[in-house]
């Protein structure tokens, strides 16, 4: 058995190198851990951004679909007024050449 004894002095600085060295590794967890949180949060805003950028282009799409849908409506609605304007004539003409004596 040994007979060298362990002082008070030794046992507090060998307690003393130990909380030193946890430190470290405590502030290193503690750094993760304020990144973690961090990147938690730029992820939900990242998705609500993402959430919101897809209701814009879907109502930029539908604004534009919308436009030329209507674009198109008013260009056949003309394009069939003339239609039924030339037609009408036609039909006017026909009957005046028909009712006329011969």
């Amino acid at each position: 058995m040994s007979t060298e004894t362990v002082s008070i002095e030794f046992l507090a600085k060998q307690a003393k190198v130990n909380m030193d060295e946890l430190r470290l590794p405590r502030k290193d967890v503690s750094d993760m851990m304020r990144l973690l949180n961090a990147t938690y949060e730029l992820t939900r805003r990242v998705e609500r951004r993402e959430g919101e950028l897809r209701d814009d282009i879907e109502l930029m799409i539908k604004m534009e679909i919308g436009g030329s849908l209507a674009n198109i409506h008013t260009t056949l609605e003309g394009s069939l007024a003339r239609i039924e304007e030339t037609v009408g004539d036609v039909v006017r003409r026909v009957n005046a050449l028909e009712d006329r004596p011969q």
